[in-house]
């Protein structure tokens, strides 16, 4: 009976757009989900802007060891200027104190079939708030899984809550162009890292984010010292040695771009 009530209502909310998103958050207890990137902050944005509602909280969850203090200042920043600071949780995430890298030492670089910085750090945080309901910055044009399964509204099984994603079918131009009319700044690390440094080592990175990302001294040092560690493990299997590989392959080519810079 469950299945066959949650298909119905996904019908429903699918079929009703914006405007019944809009209409079934009015009054309603959810939460926002909130990385600082540029996604999840136009997400955030469109709530403010057409949802009545007092009671939505806002999660921002800092993945410990891994996330560059610009976005965590820009997120408490932007929270401040838009008034919403009261409703900020700030949650740290770790696992039994572990911090990102260190849990990279014990359970290897995340992958397609082991995303475990999804399952061990951030869906904890989603389903430690009490709202049934979430609000995410999700697209289907971010990726080809995502095209499939993201929709204006969906029931996510892993944090246990409907999940209504208002910029479901957005271009990225779209997002910025509402950003920008929004008179928000974006987050200053799209332009030091090529990412929102929410994480800054991530094993889906292209050679532009994982370029600019090791071009910063600190999260270079970090980032293949841990790779280097596990340079035995990641080579065993397929997935983790096109990590390794894709990511050292990007270092010696920035630390090229770098020497000629010098000369």
């Amino acid at each position: 009976m469950t299945s066959i009530i949650s298909k119905w209502m996904r019908r429903q909310f699918v079929r009703s757009g914006k405007k019944g998103m809009r209409f079934r958050l009015d009054n309603k207890d959810f939460t926002v989900l909130w990385s600082g990137g540029k996604d999840s902050t136009a997400a955030l944005l469109w709530v403010l802007n057409n949802v009545r509602s007092n009671g939505f909280k806002v999660l921002y969850v800092e993945i410990t060891g891994n996330t560059d203090w610009r976005c965590n200042e820009y997120v408490l920043k932007t929270a401040e200027s838009l008034g919403i600071e009261d409703r900020l949780i700030y949650h740290k995430a770790t696992v039994n104190g572990l911090d990102f890298y260190q849990l990279m030492e014990r359970w290897g670089v995340p992958v397609m079939f082991f995303r475990w910085c999804l399952y061990k750090l951030k869906i904890p945080a989603f389903q430690s708030v009490p709202t049934k309901f979430i609000v995410s910055g999700a697209k289907k044009g971010d990726s080809k899984v995502r095209e499939k399964y993201v929709k204006g509204i969906s029931y996510s099984r892993y944090a246990g809550k409907w999940s209504f994603n208002p910029i479901w079918d957005w271009s990225k131009e779209q997002v910025l162009d509402y950003l920008k009319d929004s008179g928000l700044k974006l987050n200053p690390c799209y332009d030091i890292f090529g990412h929102g440094g929410n994480c800054c080592f991530c094993p889906f990175y292209g050679k532009t984010q994982i370029i600019k990302t090791l071009s910063n001294p600190y999260w270079r040092e970090k980032i293949l010292a841990v790779l280097e560690k596990e340079k035995e493990n990641l080579l065993k299997g397929k997935a983790g040695r096109n990590v390794y590989t894709r990511w050292v392959r990007y270092a010696a080519q920035d630390t090229l771009k770098n020497i000629k810079l010098v000369l």
